[in-house]
């Protein structure tokens, strides 16, 4: 048999193979630079990590109404209610259906012949639909975005009415399935009449016409906090068996875990951590994460309010979606302590990365989770150590109008302030007051100039 002519020349075979390994090479590195972990693919691979399932919440735990208010003939007044009693009520009586747009002529205003409803102020998503998460049923809202939702009686019909984003209003049908307290709805405090406020942006929510007392708050962080702990739960929940893990400087003070991809970073003195995935998505730009992804990415990597500490009054509720900042959205998740509003004046960092100690915050690149920001807050008792009077609403507003601020607000809320003091016995304070969203940041109504939070409702800076 006639031996291959090729392989009479070595140097030709040699060739070939060598130039076989250089191509396969190529390719191979090609593959790896342009590989871009999505959420799917980590949502899989943390399935190992250890997930404590009482940390862990359905969308429609953590999404709940901003603001619930009665109306009364011409009269408003803020519920008896939690927002969570409002949520479960809804969910236990009613299903949705024949969602339909009306006609102006038709119906004039929002309000228009409803004597008697419980209005609900939705949260901020600019292109999420939060109802859905509240409202069960099937509809659809073709797109459109509710700010604030009315449930009324019309006759011997429930009916929901909903303004939307772009000011059109809607109205469905709402069928009675279960055996809720519909009463309870109705429930409202005589004693505490509400303004309605409308904004520049035509933005609506209630204010209280009498300034309230409200009960100055203190806790002790029951955390775990030593760096050595933290990294391991880094380790367990961010890298799960991944054997390329290593510290970065393990003596800095603030502990750091990273695998070339990713890295997780925790500060020891503000008892806060950061995760990020350090390679940044080439494709699917004009996709957008959903909230139920959002959510389970947040179950599986460090998860909710443990149950001690919700059950004391501390809670984490979907705030906001942030437009995108240079590519990046970013999903607020906000500390409430007995149903109002947390912020935090300290201005914080981990290694030069703003961090806002009042929030948990998802940032996203298209469709992959680019990091996760929280502070680890625990408490296993909130005690009250006084009370504070605030002033009316109407003197916030005068206040605002007279330095010609308001024109810049969007926003007025009643909530407290968090001071974290990380001395040998870590604790919070809680400080009561008027807070205003302007120019895209929260800050007390009286304190303009020197209040440094962040809010960055437009990404973190």
């Amino acid at each position: 048999m006639a031996r291959p002519r090729f392989l009479e020349k070595p140097e030709l075979v040699k060739s070939l193979v060598l130039l076989t390994l250089i191509v396969t090479s190529i390719v191979q590195t090609v593959i790896l630079w342009d590989y871009h972990p999505k959420y799917q693919s980590v949502q899989s691979e943390t399935q190992v990590a250890k997930v404590d399932e009482s940390l862990q919440r359905r969308t429609s735990q953590v999404i709940v109404p901003s603001q619930t208010v009665v109306h009364e003939n011409n009269a408003v007044f803020a519920t008896k209610n939690t927002p969570k009693q409002i949520m479960r009520v809804i969910r236990e009586s009613f299903e949705a259906s024949e969602f339909k747009p009306l006609a102006v002529k038709n119906v004039p205003n929002f309000y228009a012949d409803v004597d008697e409803a419980v209005e609900l102020i939705l949260p901020e998503a600019y292109y999420a639909d939060t109802l859905s998460y509240m409202l069960p049923g099937t509809y659809s809202l073709s797109g459109k975005v509710p700010q604030r939702a009315l449930i009324f009686k019309a006759g011997d019909t429930w009916r929901i009415r909903t303004i939307m984003s772009d000011q059109s209003l809607w109205e469905g049908r709402l069928s009675k399935v279960g055996q809720g307290d519909l009463n309870s709805l109705f429930l409202k405090d005589s004693n505490r009449s509400m303004r309605r406020v409308t904004y520049t942006d035509e933005r609506v929510n209630y204010i209280p016409v009498a300034g309230p007392e409200m009960n100055e708050l203190f806790a002790y962080d029951v955390s775990q906090i030593q760096i050595s702990a933290r990294l391991d739960w880094m380790r367990d929940t961010f890298f799960p068996g991944d054997p390329n893990v290593q510290e970065v400087d393990p003596a800095s003070s603030v502990g750091a875990l990273t695998n070339g991809i990713s890295v997780a970073e925790y500060d020891a003195t503000l008892n806060a951590s950061r995760y990020r995935n350090l390679s940044r998505n080439s494709t699917e730009q004009d996709s957008v994460i959903g909230l139920d992804t959002i959510v389970e990415f947040v179950n599986f990597h460090g998860g909710w309010v443990d149950e001690t500490s919700e059950s004391q009054g501390l809670s984490l509720r979907f705030d906001a979606i942030t437009p995108a900042n240079q590519g990046f959205e970013t999903t607020v998740f906000r500390f409430h302590v007995n149903g109002f509003p947390v912020f935090s004046q300290r201005e914080a960092f981990i290694n030069n990365d703003a961090v806002d100690l009042s929030t948990l915050r998802v940032e996203n690149d298209g469709t992959q989770v680019r990091s996760i920001t929280r502070h680890h807050l625990e408490i296993d008792r909130l005690i009250s150590v006084g009370k504070t009077k605030l002033v009316d609403g109407q003197d916030v507003i005068d206040t605002l109008v007279n330095a010609g601020r308001f024109e810049n607000v969007t926003e007025i809320r009643l909530g407290y302030e968090i001071e974290y003091n990380e001395d040998t016995s870590r604790y919070v304070t809680f400080s009561p007051n008027w807070f205003v969203r302007e120019a895209g940041r929260w800050i007390p109504f009286d304190q303009p100039d020197d209040w440094t939070e962040r809010m960055m409702y437009r990404g973190l800076e």
